[in-house]
């Protein structure tokens, strides 16, 4: 019945770039070969024309792989000439932006099956209006239009929607065209489609700006200046994003809906059983679609969808616990099961000008409680429990199902705490050895503002209490023949649920979502170790460019190689040429000045750089090199790290130049550079009648100005920067990782690790020599010490 109404039959699929696009066509290709020809709605995109993404976005997906094995791959191209071809359409623009031969070819078309959709739940207003309403209205205007031309019957329009256009309702839902709200789609369309241009404009208003550059200042202020503006215009967008959210959210929850998808999938169904007229019209409404059961291949699945973040976040221990009424159904239905439902449909058009509606749900024939998805869950992750980033086994929670406005309020008091002791830690004057408490804080953070997000978005979903009636679906089961049932099944008793999650569903998740599951080689770090830094991939960088002279291993000093800092310098050789009773009134002074300098470097390395090295004003530049000659044995040495030298020889070995590129003075940076034969660019204070000024000689080579001074010696010495490396520990340190391929974060302070984190770069935590973590203070009894104050 299915294939037969097919043969020889022109379709039309939009969406095809979706998942559910993507399964629709590779069915047809493999199950119906008799079909004439499948014309893929597809939109040039800026990067790419359409041909290229249906290459790239369509038939290099997994959901072609059992196609192309069993064909072989030149059969399958062979298939995919015949049968593919693209039609060029743009749901966003009246008439589709259709050309002549576009036209041509939609009015050729027998079957419509309209699948695009913004699907997220937290889409920004407009883009779920102009995509799920006005998207579906166009289609229809242009099907009519196009139909003017067409000889014979008007074609077959399958409108796919979701089982959720009623709203929140109870009891049993039926197969019906959406009821009347009292709503009208047009205007519904263009309040949410211009809600935009008032929300761009406000978001630019001063006091706006002015918050967000101070927020943007206190988390990339020692990166410089253009971090911080590129950080305030990311933040000014996320700001636009979230109030166009918050607005959809609002407005759907006011009309009495969960979300803007519901919401404006509702206001589609609307506008389609208005404006079809002769367009055979049916409406097939998913419920929540999952990984598949068996076709193409069990547990195909294109990215995270409803269930799959929960029942991350419950393995993971993100949810601890989640709202929602145990004993209602949770309507899950596989995605071939719906592929399977629309092909059914699309072969039974509607007999008369009525629209007929179909449920593609599983709460009539094989329901499915929200609490035998946690029981499923429970069982399948104490099998094969999650680990955490210590390696060890993460057990599950036990949910009690509180309401979702006490799980919320639970959660965003916790936040605030956590927000808190983040704010207060990052500001303190300790750099990396504050790193692994901010890490664990922003974990914190981040899974409580998850669990935050998922109770927002799914929470609802957890608390429906009705059924989807699919007498309409099931009638049209009982007219597949028996030997087409096997090839096209679609009525959800057919699985077990316990197979479907054990075997099928869990293992999908866990697969995508790349996470640990068994126990790593070798000794296992106890709860409260962390585990040691891997290099190894650093290393395996190194050696695939060994040779090259091209290739720059760039390092900062100070934190990243030494773990000192131009205080201590300053403190070891002023210490070092004084008699002993000055010494108090000399730290006294350095005490009264160290909130200042703590202030301006939390602001801007350079300005505590600029400020703090006027302490050099009038120091003897003789006298300050040779006590920075001493340092290089009384202090660098006994603080450098040994990684950092390996990694140095390690560069050396394979060709590469190094470079040290330090904020630190001249005086005290230079003996280094000789003795690991490297090159050195520092800072230089200017010098008047063989004394120093205290005045740098050139702007500090910290924040943009530290990039800027990468770029010209890379420029300088024909370096590819895309291929070279950079090590360094602090936030200001930014532009300059930003430069290379390989950006290493050596110690980072917390807000660099942070940074880090998010950008997938190395981490690597390199240590002194045990014994050597005493602040480098001169001896007094030393012979040394007494002959220099001689002097």
């Amino acid at each position: 019945m299915i294939a037969e109404a097919f043969k020889g039959k022109t379709i039309l699929v939009t969406g095809s770039t979706g998942f559910l696009g993507k399964s629709l066509v590779e069915k047809c290709l493999r199950s119906i070969p008799e079909v004439g020809r499948i014309n893929l709605a597809i939109r040039s995109s800026a990067r790419r024309p359409a041909a290229e993404r249906l290459e790239r976005e369509v038939l290099s997906s997994p959901a072609f792989r059992r196609l192309k094995e069993e064909r072989g791959e030149d059969a399958f191209a062979r298939l995919v000439k015949d049968k593919l071809a693209v039609l060029e359409l743009d749901l966003g623009r009246d008439g589709l932006g259709l050309t002549a031969n576009g036209l041509e070819q939609l009015r050729a078309c027998d079957i419509v099956i309209h699948s695009a959709a913004a699907v997220e739940f937290d889409n920004p207003a407009d883009l779920s209006a102009q995509t799920n309403l006005l998207g579906a209205a166009r289609m229809v205007e242009a099907l009519k239009h196009a139909a003017l031309g067409r000889a014979g019957a008007p074609p077959h329009l399958v409108h796919i929607s979701t089982a959720y256009v009623g709203g929140m309702l109870r009891g049993l839902v039926r197969e019906e065209p959406p009821l009347d709200p009292g709503l009208n789609w047009r205007h519904e369309a263009a309040v949410l489609s211009s809600l935009r241009g008032p929300v761009e404009e406000e978001s630019r208003r001063p006091e706006i700006l002015n918050r967000l550059r101070r927020e943007a200042q206190s988390r990339m202020g020692p990166a410089g200046t253009p971090a911080v503006a590129r950080a305030t215009e990311r933040r000014r967008d996320r700001w636009v994003k979230d109030r166009l959210i918050e607005r959809g959210r609002a407005h759907a929850n006011a009309m009495g809906f969960a979300d803007i998808y519901s919401f404006t999938k509702a206001m589609a169904e609307h506008a389609v059983v208005e404006l079809h007229g002769d367009i055979p019209l049916s409406i097939v409404r998913p419920s929540i679609i999952e990984s598949a059961l068996e076709e193409p291949f069990p547990g195909w699945l294109e990215g995270f969808r409803m269930a799959e973040p929960l029942i991350l976040a419950f393995g993971r221990g993100i949810l601890r616990d989640f709202s929602g009424l145990p004993d209602s159904l949770l309507d899950i239905i596989p995605a071939d099961f719906v592929v399977n439902t629309v092909l059914a449909v699309a072969a039974n058009p509607p007999p008369d000008s009525r629209p007929r509606v179909y449920h593609a749900a599983s709460g009539s024939r094989n329901p499915l409680r929200f609490r035998q998805v946690a029981d499923e869950a429970t069982r399948y992750f104490g099998q094969h429990p999650l680990r955490d980033r210590y390696g060890q086994a993460i057990g599950t929670p036990n949910w009690t199902y509180p309401t979702r406005g006490e799980l919320a309020t639970r959660a965003r008091t916790a936040l605030r705490f956590v927000e808190a002791a983040q704010w207060v830690v990052e500001r303190l004057p300790l750099g990396a050895s504050v790193a692994d408490v901010s890490d664990d804080l922003n974990a914190e953070r981040e899974r409580l503002e998850r669990g935050l997000n998922l109770i927002q978005l799914y929470g609802v979903y957890t608390e429906v209490d009705c059924i989807f009636d699919t007498r309409n679906l099931m009638s049209i089961w009982e007219k597949v023949p028996a030997a087409e049932r096997q090839h096209f099944p679609f009525d959800a008793a057919l699985y077990d649920w316990e197979h479907y999650f054990q075997d099928v569903h869990f293992p999908t998740v866990v697969r995508m979502s790349r996470a640990e599951t068994t126990a790593r080689k070798g000794k296992q770090p106890t709860g409260s170790t962390a585990p040691r830094a891997e290099s190894s991939s650093v290393r395996a960088a190194i050696d695939r460019r060994t040779g090259r002279s091209d290739v720059l291993a760039v390092f900062d000093v100070d934190g990243t190689l030494v773990e000192t800092n131009v205080v201590e310098y300053f403190l070891w050789m002023r210490l070092r040429a004084q008699p002993l009773d000055d010494w108090p009134a000399f730290m006294a002074q350095m005490l009264r000045e160290a909130p200042r300098w703590l202030y301006l470097e939390r602001r801007s390395r350079a300005e505590f750089q600029r400020s703090f090295y006027r302490e050099y004003d009038g120091l003897d530049l003789e006298v300050m090199k040779g006590l920075g000659r001493e340092a290089l044995d009384a202090v660098t040495l006994r603080r450098i790290y040994p990684e950092g030298m390996r990694r140095i020889r390690e560069h050396k070995r394979a060709g590469h130049r190094v470079l040290l590129l330090t904020g630190a003075l001249d005086v005290v940076v230079e003996p280094l550079a000789e003795l690991l034969e490297v090159e050195v660019d520092c800072a230089h204070l200017l010098t008047k009648d063989g004394r120093l000024t205290g005045d740098l000689q050139s702007p500090p080579p910290a924040g943009e100005a530290r990039g800027t001074l990468l770029e010209e010696y890379a420029g300088r010495n024909g370096i590819v920067l895309s291929e070279s490396f950079a090590y360094a520990d602090s936030l200001s340190d930014l532009p300059m990782l930003e430069l290379v391929g390989t950006p290493v974060a050596v110690n980072p302070d917390a807000r660099l690790s942070q940074v880090a984190g998010q950008r997938g770069w190395r981490i690597e935590r390199w240590r002194m020599a045990p014994g050597n973590w005493r602040l480098p203070m001169p001896d007094p009894r030393s012979p040394e010490y007494r002959e220099a104050v001689r002097r």
